[in-house]
């Protein structure tokens, strides 16, 4: 597939990782005024729940961090002295959940609390295990490497002080590319990580999933979740009935290979760590096939792609998977029977 970048220059991003970082650099010996100045942060900035910037700036912020600190693991070793209570509401949610797997739906259900522009999702698998999975459309670095590590690592650091026992996670996948030791991150997760594809993952079996929140509060959760309120539902077509548990799987991973293009059934069913013959035919026995389910993913993002007025009408092609864009005219087409430009008009007005 031929590939462009989108020119839009990056939003501002909500960040609750600047403050403890600078804290931890201050901690550790370093003075880190150079480095608000540089990047015009507030003077309190180190303080702040939560700091806004350019994309661009904080992955130019924290590779100026690791500089400083001479520290190449500098997201992880943050996650493992964070302040309980940095994440406000969203934590206390986690926290008060009765299970482990409680926790990670209330995490995919209330992250966009924390930055609208993360897109967070556990799906479960048929043998008890599930993955939480969060990402940025059309940002396959995410917030940055070490945002990234720091992020995984956080919510194992803060998973196994919930339980109060030693669980590791099935397996660990981040967004960016391996860095050249991978020693400090299998030590923390107790599992080599996968590296490179566009999303970050954590995958949990069953038995770690089930294990109860230590001071699991439901009453308290209740309170938390009517403050919360209702996250807003994806721009697109109403709900239909629920998704078995495989096809979700099937549809998140063909979200993660969309970047690359159109999704290959191989390439899928690789990443399912399942046979080509096995995908189709488990497919076939929920009443799908994986071109269906490649276009209903495509559908999906496109209503909410379509509805960031930032995103330019070939940018949501590609960040569909279509080399064309008049392929992706046919395609909307298709499904809703005018082309995305007039539909986009339509949903503006």
């Amino acid at each position: 597939m031929e590939t462009q970048t989108p020119s839009r220059p990056p939003a501002d991003v909500r960040s609750q990782l600047v403050g403890p970082l600078l804290a931890y650099l201050r901690a550790t010996g370093h003075d880190p005024a150079p480095l608000v100045e540089r990047f015009g942060l507030p003077a309190n900035a180190a303080s702040l729940p939560e700091v806004s910037l350019p994309l661009a700036t904080l992955h130019a912020f924290l590779d100026a961090a690791e500089a400083l600190s001479g520290d190449a693991f500098l997201g992880l070793h943050v996650a493992q002295r964070v302040p309980r209570g940095t994440y406000g509401l969203v934590e206390y949610i986690a926290r008060a959940s009765p299970t482990v797997r409680d926790t990670f739906r209330a995490l995919a259900r209330y992250m966009a609390l924390l930055e609208p522009a993360w897109h967070a999702s556990f799906q479960g698998a048929d043998d008890g295990s599930g993955t939480f999975a969060y990402g940025i459309p059309g940002e396959p670095l995410a917030y940055g490497r070490h945002a990234s590590e720091y992020g995984l690592a956080l919510f194992v650091h803060v998973g196994r002080q919930l339980t109060e026992r030693p669980w590791n996670p099935r397996a660990v996948a981040f967004a960016h590319p391996a860095p050249m030791d991978v020693r400090p991150l299998r030590e923390h997760f107790g599992v080599t990580p996968a590296f490179g594809g566009g999303l970050n993952a954590l995958t949990l079996d069953a038995a770690s999933l089930d294990m109860p929140v230590v001071g699991a509060d439901p009453v308290l959760l209740s309170v938390l979740e009517r403050a919360a309120g209702t996250p807003p539902p994806a721009a697109g077509p109403p709900p239909g009935p629920p998704v078995p548990d495989f096809v979700q799987r099937v549809r998140e991973a063909i979200r993660a290979f969309l970047q690359e293009g159109t999704p290959q059934v191989g390439n899928v069913a690789k990443g399912l760590h399942v046979s080509l013959r096995t995908l189709q035919r488990r497919l076939t026995e929920h009443g799908t096939s994986f071109q269906d389910e490649v276009d209903t993913v495509r559908r999906e993002l496109a209503f909410q792609y379509l509805k960031d007025p930032h995103l330019g009408v070939s940018e949501v092609a590609f960040l569909l998977g279509y080399a064309e864009l008049s392929t992706f005219d046919r395609a909307f087409k298709r499904w809703t029977g005018m082309t995305p430009r007039v539909w986009r008009e339509g949903a503006e007005g």
